[in-house]
């Protein structure tokens, strides 16, 4: 008993010891925000939503092109992208599938096409496109749709581009958070030269050089 009566006048000596400091130091709301101030760390942007005072966060419906669109026709169809992921096993799919068991995505040379992208998961995930521009749908008239090679799709949210399928070849589309990309979260659309009935697409030649090749097809 004495042992352990040592022991907690050496605990009482730390407890008072605690109690200064607390005295120095306390920690509360006003502490953190002068720390904040005194340090100036506080992170703006899009993750938190919040601006220096004073100051307007810009959203997606805020963007316009800077030029008039050349295509604006409405889609002629729609492709769905559903963006999930399973952070048990850590994977991340498009569709439900990996990038090495999902079939590429294949649309028609010259289509106009609608590509909807719907985030299961609880992250963001930020979709890119290689090889053309999307012209997202962000309540603009469609002559001055913004161009984006990239859209963020928030948590829960559904984001919906136009895209012209002017470029021919076998295009990345995948999420730019790389770790996911790797994990899963990327397939392939592929622009294709079809025949359509009677008659057959063909590929203007000024996409074509002198080996017979879209110069950006493996970009």
């Amino acid at each position: 008993m004495n042992h352990d009566m040592s022991s907690m006048k050496g605990m009482d000596h730390d407890m008072s010891s605690m109690k200064g400091m607390d005295h120095d130091m306390p920690m509360n709301s006003s502490t953190v925000k002068a720390a904040s101030d005194k340090n100036d760390n506080t992170v703006f942007g899009w993750a938190n939503a919040s601006t220096p005072e004073g100051n307007k966060a810009l959203q997606y419906s805020d963007l316009q092109s800077l030029d008039p669109q050349k295509d604006t026709r409405a889609a002629e169809r729609e492709i769905e992208i559903r963006l999930g992921g399973n952070m048990e096993r850590y994977i991340w799919t498009m569709n439900g599938k990996k990038f090495n068991e999902a079939d590429p995505l294949v649309v028609k040379y010259g289509e106009r096409i609608r590509l909807k992208f719907v985030n299961d998961s609880m992250m963001a995930h930020p979709m890119h496109l290689h090889g053309m521009f999307m012209q997202l749908e962000n309540g603009q008239d469609p002559s001055n749709m913004p161009n984006k090679h990239t859209v963020i799709v928030p948590p829960g949210k559904t984001i919906t581009t136009l895209l012209t399928a002017d470029e021919l070849g076998e295009w990345a589309i995948h999420c730019h958070l790389l770790y996911h990309m790797s994990a899963g979260m990327m397939n392939k659309l592929i622009v294709a030269q079809v025949e359509d009935g009677n008659s057959t697409k063909t590929v203007p030649q000024s996409q074509v050089n002198e080996k017979g090749v879209n110069p950006h097809a493996h970009h």
